[in-house]
């Protein structure tokens, strides 16, 4: 049987956010729902980078060493593109729907009024950020 490409590898799960104190403001809940909101878009652009290679490395499963048909061959491997089209499709709502650009948009308006001390952020900085060099 042939793998679906749905799986997420542990590390590009978004990560829990700790729980919001009683204590806090409201400009501090919201800030950690945007920060809970751009982890999650986070994993999901990092689970993109390796759709195509999922996809393909899933293909060889589809020969027919088993005995099965060319036509059940074929209907596996359009599950696999149909998964990774709607794992496309996803990534593609969650990145612009409105709390996204909300989110970004308070964050360029932050950096507009205070840019001193925001430093530029590198995918050399996170090791499990896939190597873009080769």
């Amino acid at each position: 049987m042939m793998a679906t490409n749905s799986h997420q590898a542990p590390e590009q799960q978004p990560r829990k956010m700790p729980p919001s104190n009683e204590g806090e403001t409201p400009e501090e809940e919201q800030l950690q729902q945007a920060l809970n909101h751009l982890d999650h878009l986070y994993a999901k652009c990092q689970d993109m980078r390796s759709a195509l290679a999922r996809m393909i490395t899933s293909m060889p499963e589809a020969i027919p060493s088993n005995g099965a048909s060319p036509e059940a061959c074929f209907n596996e491997v359009v599950k696999v593109m149909r998964n990774t089209g709607t794992e496309i499709q996803e990534f593609t709502a969650l990145y612009t729907n409105e709390e996204t650009k909300k989110v970004l948009e308070q964050a360029k308006k932050s950096r507009k009024a205070n840019p001193k001390g925001i430093k530029p952020w590198y995918e050399t900085y996170d090791p499990a950020w896939p190597d873009t060099t080769s």
